[in-house]
């Protein structure tokens, strides 16, 4: 898009603000991975990535390094149309000993998973080598995949990656 995603308007507010408002609704403890001040304004704490330019992998990382927590449920800030329920029925997946990564229409999501925190190290391993393909982190290690072939699936896992779906996505919600 060429602006910071989570940012951008969507009905007239940013995009992130919907995913905050899911987690607000099941008291989730959240914490913002981004390298952008412009985020504190949603009076949540905001981490700047401790290896820079490392994509999710790197967000990941950065938000286990700012967790007391044994898991971290990480979601990305351009899935709008992500669902409480959709949260819930993942976190109740969660392990501490093992990822519970997403899937939807075969393909799994590594942006909206659960990462026991017991892999910091094994992400810094990856980091380190230029191993930054979240998936295959996935499938390195152990891990459960959920399905989320369900009626809304398609819907909830939109990501929305420039102007037109941008667009797109503002009627189909007004519909």
């Amino acid at each position: 898009m060429g602006r910071d995603k989570g940012l951008v308007s969507l009905n007239e507010e940013p995009m992130i603000l919907h995913v905050l408002r899911e987690l607000e609704t099941l008291k989730i403890s959240t914490k913002i991975i981004a390298n952008n001040s412009a985020y504190r304004r949603f009076k949540l704490p905001v981490y700047s990535d401790v290896i820079p330019e490392k994509g999710p992998m790197g967000g990941l990382l950065t938000a286990m390094e700012n967790t007391g927590a044994e898991m971290v449920l990480l979601i990305a800030c351009d899935m709008p149309f992500i669902t409480a329920s959709a949260i819930e029925r993942l976190l109740k997946k969660a392990d501490k000993k093992q990822i519970i990564a997403s899937m939807s229409n075969q393909k799994i999501n590594p942006l909206f998973s659960v990462y026991p925190v017991i892999l910091k190290e094994k992400i810094k391993k990856s980091i380190a080598a230029g191993e930054l393909k979240m998936t295959d982190f996935i499938l390195k290690n152990q891990h459960v995949l959920l399905p989320f072939e369900y009626e809304q699936s398609g819907k909830i896992f939109k990501n929305i990656n420039t102007e037109e779906e941008r667009i797109e996505a503002e009627k189909k919600w007004k519909d």
